[in-house]
């Protein structure tokens, strides 16, 4: 008993950049299950330690795919804050050239209607990004980007030194930049791509020693669950 709580407090102190990354991306994802846009700000801080993290152990792919998170987590919290356009009904001018009211009264309507027509507008715009479902195009779409991005980045990842697993590093990095996407597009099928991701990173961040990240990805699966199920019930409200 001893010897494994020493074994652990060695692997805390030596991993506390590690346990850092995660308990953040612990924190970024349960707030994304919540449908909270403050999920990308600690995306963002889990995301940093991990581009060093995952480069030091070879698995160049997660390293990338860090990196893009960072760059896509602000690009997904300004959508989602400002993202979703509700098209303001144009009103229709009643008032036609023929019609018997004077010429200066019909131009000061006129011009009240448009006046009115614009501030809906503006009052319309740059609202919060709605959950929506993902059509079957993206779906196509997605799983081809998916299986065409494991491919070429297995393909390349296996020339760099040190790699290793570079197909499975290739497939978490390819379907997370798709499930990033969708994610950032509030698509509610976006859980369902990040479970099966999450399987296959439990298997690599063992097999790898992040046992952090093991832990915090077996987290992510039953967040992916229950993600979907809260985003699902969001949208019937």
């Amino acid at each position: 008993m001893e010897q494994l709580l020493e074994s652990f407090l060695t692997y805390f102190f030596s991993h506390k950049l590690e346990l850092f990354a995660a308990l953040t991306g612990l924190i970024c994802v349960w707030l994304n299950t919540r449908n909270n846009h403050w999920g990308w700000f600690f995306g963002i801080l889990s995301v940093v330690p991990y581009i060093y993290i995952f480069y030091e152990s070879g698995l160049y792919g997660d390293s990338i795919l860090s990196l893009f998170y960072f760059v896509v987590s602000i690009w997904g919290w300004y959508h989602w804050l400002f993202g979703g356009r509700n098209k303001a009904k144009k009103q229709k001018n009643i008032f036609s050239e023929s019609s018997i009211l004077d010429k200066n009264v019909i131009e000061e309507l006129n011009a009240e209607n448009f006046y009115e027509e614009k501030t809906n507008q503006k009052e319309s715009e740059n609202t919060e990004l709605p959950i929506t479902h993902m059509s079957v195009k993206f779906w196509i779409i997605s799983i081809v980007a998916g299986i065409l991005g494991t491919i070429g980045c297995g393909a390349w990842f296996s020339t760099l030194p040190n790699a290793t697993v570079p197909y499975f590093d290739a497939f978490t990095t390819a379907f997370s930049i798709v499930g990033q996407f969708q994610l950032a597009k509030r698509w509610v099928e976006n859980w369902i791509f990040w479970f099966v991701i999450d399987v296959v990173c439990v298997g690599i961040y063992y097999y790898k020693g992040l046992y952090f990240t093991t832990g915090l990805y077996a987290v992510f699966l039953v967040l992916a669950v229950l993600g979907y199920f809260e985003w699902k019930k969001k949208m019937i409200e």
